[in-house]
């Protein structure tokens, strides 16, 4: 073969690589050549287009309005928002049979926030995501409450589902407002309403909840991974750096999750400091505490957030002279309980899952961002092709094996697995999430009862 032969053959190898990558979301999670490629260069990083327009959030349009504007912002402004994703959730299929989403999906169906429709407006449940995250984080407890007839929504945090680079410039603030308006629109649509946050979404919901006079619709609270002080505790320091010219990230990775931002600017970690200051336990003891039921989960090895702070969080809260609606509070625990706050109330219900079968032998440590995920989600689930390597974007060699090893060590990335083990992927999903579900359920019964004697 002559030279210009095999320049062609090595154009065509390169063309063909590239196409591939972009033929589907999920033939992007295995092609490590686009990964390593999109990792380097931030292929996936950026906004095609910036925002032109702000949904108006004061004046409360129909929840409706809303959902449009935010699928069309999607569109505008996400890269890939076009690009097919054969993921079938069971709540996306609902979707489709309520002639909400297209049968086939691309990204931005996945992404954006939907509302699962009961013939009813009832009752209702409100989801709101956590940082760097997407609707699609409540794919798989969304069916939960459906199932137990509530219409679902959720709600696109300012900021997000577009790529990472737009966290470079939101705020608290922006996030704040985006909830405040999602909470008093859906308690005008139903008649009950039940409020449910991941992360930075728990601590917006409680933000909200201890500043405002609290609509009689709403009728519980509950929190997954309620964030409340991080885990590094220099995260303060990032409103700081973000100032100085030309240093914006803390993470930069390859951005492959279809559904949320693997890079990471250092505003992010700034407005997140702001929202769990919100809610730092000086000002909510100055406040009115929600007489509200109070369900929560959390692991005990939480890498993403303080896990002792959390504990104190739901003490302070569980006070029965300001809350008789405590009797109801429930605590799904990840972990070991000796290292539980001693002054923790005795009186709390804590529910401690304990490994029962081969499914979570070889799994160390419940992650911050397992909780909400099936082990049958196609995308984050047991089976599923994608892995979340972030413990290696500082050394590729190790970053690729962990992306391509056929026997990943999984759980939470602690400082010990990491040293452990040669490469270590991040859990995705909860091997006790069906368990967790029938919790959830009996939590709401007793809720409903408890409305039914008021």
């Amino acid at each position: 073969m002559n030279l210009n032969g095999i320049l062609l053959t090595l154009v065509l190898l390169m063309t063909s690589s590239f196409a591939i990558s972009q033929t589907n979301c999920v033939t992007q999670l295995t092609d490590l050549n686009y990964i390593m490629k999109s990792k380097q260069q931030g292929l996936l990083r950026f906004e095609k287009n910036k925002p032109t327009t702000e949904f108006a959030y004061q004046t409360t349009p129909a929840y409706s309005d809303y959902l449009n504007f935010a699928y069309q912002s999607i569109l505008h402004a996400n890269p890939r928002a076009s690009m097919p994703c054969p993921i079938q959730t069971e709540t996306y299929q609902l979707l489709v049979k309520q002639q909400q989403r297209p049968s086939t999906p691309n990204i931005v169906d996945l992404i954006a926030p939907f509302e699962l429709r009961q013939n009813n407006t009832k009752k209702a449940v409100l989801l709101i995501h956590g940082l760097t995250d997407s609707p699609f984080t409540f794919h798989d407890l969304a069916k939960v409450y459906f199932e137990q007839g509530y219409n679902v929504r959720t709600l696109l945090l300012p900021g997000h589902g577009t790529a990472a680079d737009a966290l470079s410039s939101v705020t608290a603030k922006q996030w704040q407002q985006a909830v405040d308006y999602a909470i008093t629109r859906t308690s005008q649509d139903f008649e009950q309403v039940i409020l449910g946050g991941y992360s930075t979404g728990a601590a917006l919901l409680l933000n909200s909840l201890t500043l405002n006079p609290i609509n009689t619709r709403i009728t519980a609270l509950m929190l997954f991974s309620p964030a409340t002080e991080p885990h590094n505790k220099n995260g303060w320091l990032a409103k700081w750096i973000d100032r100085i010219p030309f240093v914006n990230w803390i993470d930069k990775d390859a951005d492959i999750d279809f559904a949320k931002y693997e890079s990471f600017p250092f505003n992010a970690a700034a407005a997140a400091d702001d929202a769990m200051s919100n809610i730092a336990l000086h000002k909510l003891t100055q406040r009115a505490l929600p007489n509200l039921p109070i369900f929560s989960v959390m692991s005990g090895v939480d890498t993403t957030i303080d896990t002792r702070a959390s504990l104190q969080l739901l003490s302070t809260l569980h006070d029965v002279t300001v809350r008789p609606a405590n009797r109801l509070d429930t605590l799904i625990y990840y972990g070991d309980k000796k290292i539980m706050n001693s002054d923790f109330p005795t009186d709390y219900t804590v529910i401690n899952p304990q490994c029962q079968n081969a499914s979570c032998k070889h799994i160390h440590g419940i992650s911050h961002i397992a909780v909400v995920n099936s082990p049958n989600n196609p995308h984050y689930g047991a089976q599923a092709l994608y892995r979340n390597c972030g413990s290696y974007l500082d050394d590729d060699a190790l970053y690729s094996s962990c992306k391509t090893t056929n026997e990943p060590n999984i759980g939470e990335r602690t400082a010990e697995n990491i040293a452990r083990f040669p490469t270590f992927q991040r859990l995705t999903y909860n091997p006790y999430f069906d368990e967790q579900a029938g919790y959830i359920k009996r939590f709401i019964e007793q809720v409903e009862n408890l409305q039914g004697k008021q």
